[in-house]
């Protein structure tokens, strides 16, 4: 246990909470955040006052929240604009995956299972079990099916040690099977062409 406290950069430590058991790698800057159990966070990436939750994937390069400068006053500059916004909460809900070098804006809100492409820039809200990129990234598609999703949801997993959580989607994997529901080829198409 003390050996994994011991692998944690310094910076994490400065006005942040972060689960022991999550894993933060080497170059990531935090600053008012809090990080939930069994999240990853990869090399690099840059947390401003955010809220991840448990079992989330954070790939190398990310950047979530940040200043915005005031461009609608005379000078952009924070040294000399006591109007520049920093004082939002981007909150990432449970088991959410956001690519390499996405960018999050400070404030917005990633729901619970989504799934945000590289490169992304994310300026609004992302619903739970969808799956966004672009820039602006836009929701292309549902992740899951719905029933399969809520049932998810329902139990909670991520409140779970993972060889319980492990044990209980295997339940559900099984249930989904006997009943049908998992009869899906990757993620559901979320609009009509």
């Amino acid at each position: 246990m003390l050996r994994s406290l011991a692998c944690l950069p310094a910076n994490v430590w400065k006005r942040n909470r972060v689960s022991i058991l999550a894993r933060v790698c080497s170059g990531v800057c935090m600053n008012r955040c809090k990080v939930g159990q069994y999240t990853y966070i990869g090399r690099n990436a840059i947390l401003n006052g955010a809220v991840i939750g448990n079992y989330c994937s954070i790939a190398p390069g990310v950047q979530i929240g940040g200043m915005e400068h005031s461009y609608w006053w005379y000078s952009t500059s924070r040294r000399l604009s006591d109007q520049c916004v920093d004082d939002k909460t981007t909150t990432v809900g449970h088991d959410v995956w956001i690519g390499a070098g996405a960018v999050l804006r400070q404030g917005v809100t990633v729901g619970d299972g989504a799934i945000i492409g590289a490169l992304s820039f994310v300026n609004k809200d992302v619903p739970e079990n969808t799956v966004c990129f672009g820039i602006p990234a836009k929701v292309h598609c549902r992740r899951l099916p719905e029933s399969i999703f809520h049932r998810l949801a329902a139990s909670q997993y991520w409140g779970l040690s993972t060889r319980q959580a492990r044990r209980l989607l295997r339940e559900i994997e099984a249930e989904c099977r006997i009943s049908g529901a998992a009869k899906h080829d990757g993620a559901q198409r979320g609009w009509e062409d």
